[in-house]
């Protein structure tokens, strides 16, 4: 179904802001590691990295049942301001100890409005119109991490490392304004036969992946694939510039040709209009090839052969994304979106903080190459083990509903 004049408005509107607000994340990131890097401590990094990921997964429970139960709008103006108002500070004090403490508060901020926007696209695009919508918020984001790191990295040489800062600040209180002229909200459900005294509790988006016979396997083999896409991202950096001898320039393209594959990758799968089996099958099929062409990576012996896989594997990720996402919202009732998507979130964050620790370890007693096609060799083998499962429990799930 096409989108109407409003619609459009507010779906344009909502990749906008997003695409906004995660170029200047990615922007501030890179001159947060560059403030720490010169202190050579390599835990300082590590602690940067676990300060921005922790809250996302201790808060969940907690940003779910608070964005399901408050009108969006309102709740992710009043986020987007403190997000501002805490980069401000970051921008503003250098200490170890209070960058890592607002990081922390910062984190802590955007684990509610992570998931309150994801929530809010149905809403806004109407539930036909999820995988447009979809494909068109991540397109907007894949664009803003290949440019970020470069702009980062420039306004760091620039102006130095407080300036990237105060950009994110003003990006994350141009998203708060850019909110309030959105025309529809999300707004609490009454309360009906999903809003039972159990789906108060705090963990009842983690519950409901769990109980959910077509989401569990789902989720664990997504989680798998980004457990081997952490290893990659690990033991990437290592392979392309000890073994392939590469450049930084020839570095830094290995990166923009997956971003480029991801946002091609969304783009064409926001066209697909696909029932529950088909998206299962896609995403199971996507992530074998992923694998595959992941673990050929680990084999070629130029880094220019790396690129047309690495595109080709980006434009599945960015596929994946999309169809995984359209499949929770088909199966997740709108008044528990938010704790669901909140839960999933925090899974895979888990997934990605033990990626990147298990990385670490596995390249102290691997070479990067071996790593690389072990990653790759383990995300296609647990799909294709899991797989069955998760088709069959489709299957039997839409035979029930129907």
């Amino acid at each position: 179904m096409a989108l109407s004049k409003s619609q459009r408005h507010d779906v344009r509107l909502l990749a906008l802001l997003r695409g906004g607000s995660y170029l200047g994340d990615t922007i501030a990131l890179i001159a947060l590691f560059l403030r720490l890097a010169p202190l050579g401590h390599a835990w300082a990094v590590a602690a940067l990295a676990i300060a921005g990921s922790l809250p996302l997964v201790a808060l969940a429970p907690l940003a779910g049942r608070t964005i399901d139960h408050q009108p969006a709008k309102r709740l992710l103006v009043v986020v987007g301001l403190l997000e501002a108002v805490v980069c401000v500070g970051i921008g503003l004090w250098h200490g170890l100890v209070v960058t890592l403490v607002l990081m922390l508060v910062l984190s802590s901020l955007v684990a509610f409005s992570m998931p309150g926007y994801t929530a809010l696209i149905p809403t806004l695009a109407g539930e036909e119109n999820i995988e447009r919508s979809q494909g068109l918020v991540q397109s907007a984001q894949g664009i803003a991490g290949i440019a970020g790191p470069a702009l980062g990295g420039l306004l760091v040489g620039w102006s130095g490392q407080s300036w990237p800062l105060y950009i994110d600040a003003a990006s994350f209180a141009l998203s708060a304004v850019a909110t309030t002229l959105l025309h529809r909200d999300r707004r609490p459900s009454p309360r009906s036969e999903i809003e039972t005294v159990e789906s108060t509790r705090l963990m009842v988006g983690a519950s409901f992946v769990w109980r959910d016979d077509v989401l569990r396997p789902i989720i664990v083999a997504v989680m798998v694939f980004m457990l081997s896409l952490g290893m990659v991202n690990v033991a990437e950096v290592f392979f392309a510039t000890s073994t392939l001898h590469a450049s930084a320039l020839e570095y830094g393209l290995i990166g923009t040709s997956f971003g480029a594959g991801t946002i091609l990758g969304s783009l064409v799968s926001a066209r697909w209009r696909l029932g529950q089996v088909r998206l299962v099958k896609y995403v199971l099929i996507s992530i074998v090839i992923v694998g595959l062409l992941i673990g050929a990576g680990g084999l070629v012996t130029h880094v220019q052969m790396m690129y047309p896989l690495l595109f080709c594997a980006g434009a599945l990720v960015g596929a994946v994304n999309v169809m995984y996402n359209t499949l929770f919202f088909k199966r997740t009732p709108e008044p528990l979106r938010g704790r669901v998507f909140a839960a999933s979130g925090a899974m895979f964050t888990a997934s990605e903080v033990a990626a990147t620790a298990l990385g670490g370890v596995v390249l102290t007693v691997l070479a990067s190459r071996t790593v690389m096609q072990i990653a790759g060799g383990l995300s296609a083998m647990s799909i294709v083990m899991i797989g069955p499962f998760a088709l069959r429990a489709t299957r039997i799930a839409r035979r029930s509903e129907q």
